[in-house]
C-alpha cells in the first residue's frame, strides 16, 4: 500500500507547478506585450516618415504659392497701366505691347500632390494623432480645387477672350499657342517684335480706344486679383499645416 505524500512535499510540487504556470503566463504575456510595443514602434516610423515627406510637400507648396500670388500683384499692376492708357481717344500706345506680354502670362502655381494623395487614398490619415493636423490635412484638397477653377477662368480670360479682342482690333498680331497657352520664351520682351515698330503706334491706338479689349483687361484684373487672393490664403494655409507638422514632428516649424 503506498503511503500519502508527506504535506511539505505536495506543497512542494504545487509550488513548482504554480511556478512554471506562471512563467508560461508571463512570458505569453511578455510576447504580446513585445508584440504590441514593436508594432507601436513601427507605426511611429511610418508616421514620421509621411509627416516627413509632407512636410516637404508643403514647404514646395507654399514657396509656390508665395511665388505665384506675387505674379499677380504684377499682373494687377499691368491690368492697371493699360486700363489708364485705353478710351475713346486714347493716343499714346508706348509701351502696350510690353504691358500685354505682362497681362498674356498666365501664371499658375505648381502644386506637388504626391504625399497627401498616397495619404488621403489609404488609412493612413486616421494615424495622424493631431485631430487638428487631420482636419488640415483633410480639407486642403478642396482649396486647392478652388483654386484650380480660377486658374481654369485665367486660361479661358487669355484665350478666348483676350487674343481675340486684341486680334479684332490689331489684326497682324499673333501669338504662338500650345494647349491654349503662349509659349514664346521671353514673352513680355519678344511681344514687341511680333508687329514692325514703325506701324507700332497706328496699330495700337484701335486696340486702346477698342471698348472690347477695355473690358477684356477689366476682367482679366478682376481674375487676377481673385486668384492673387485665393493663392496667398492658401500658402498661408500651407504654412499652418506646415507649423502643425512640426508640432507633430517635434521641431516647432519645419
Amino acid at each position: 500500500m503506498t503511503e500519502p505524500a508527506p504535506p511539505r512535499a505536495e506543497a512542494s510540487r504545487l509550488a513548482r507547478w504554480l511556478t512554471e504556470v506562471f512563467v508560461i503566463a508571463f512570458g505569453i504575456l511578455l510576447a504580446f506585450s513585445v508584440d504590441a510595443i514593436w508594432n507601436r514602434v513601427q507605426e511611429a516610423e511610418q508616421e514620421r516618415f509621411t509627416l516627413e515627406a509632407l512636410a516637404e510637400e508643403f514647404r514646395a507648396n507654399a514657396a509656390s504659392l508665395r511665388e505665384t500670388g506675387g505674379a499677380h500683384d504684377g499682373v494687377a499692376r499691368a491690368c492697371s497701366e493699360i486700363l489708364a492708357l485705353t478710351g475713346p481717344t486714347a493716343s499714346d500706345a508706348s509701351g502696350i505691347a510690353r504691358l500685354i506680354g505682362e497681362v498674356w502670362i498666365p501664371w499658375h502655381a505648381e502644386l506637388n500632390s504626391g504625399a497627401i494623395q498616397s495619404l488621403l487614398s489609404t488609412d493612413d490619415l486616421a494615424r495622424i494623432r493631431d485631430p487638428r493636423l487631420r482636419a488640415a490635412l483633410a480639407g486642403w484638397p478642396d482649396r486647392v480645387a478652388s483654386l484650380v477653377r480660377l486658374q481654369d477662368e485665367l486660361h479661358t480670360a487669355l484665350t478666348v477672350d483676350l487674343l481675340p479682342a486684341i486680334q479684332s482690333a490689331v489684326p497682324q498680331v499673333d501669338l504662338e499657342l500650345v494647349n491654349g497657352f503662349a509659349t514664346i520664351p521671353g514673352l513680355r520682351e519678344e511681344f514687341e517684335t511680333l508687329v514692325e515698330p514703325s506701324r507700332f503706334e497706328t496699330d495700337f491706338r484701335p486696340l486702346l480706344r477698342s471698348m472690347r479689349f477695355e473690358n477684356t483687361i477689366l476682367n482679366r484684373l478682376t481674375v487676377s486679383m481673385i486668384t492673387r487672393k485665393e493663392a496667398y490664403d492658401l500658402a498661408d494655409e500651407a504654412e499652418r499645416i506646415l507649423g502643425l507638422l512640426g508640432e507633430s514632428l517635434g521641431t516647432g516649424s519645419t
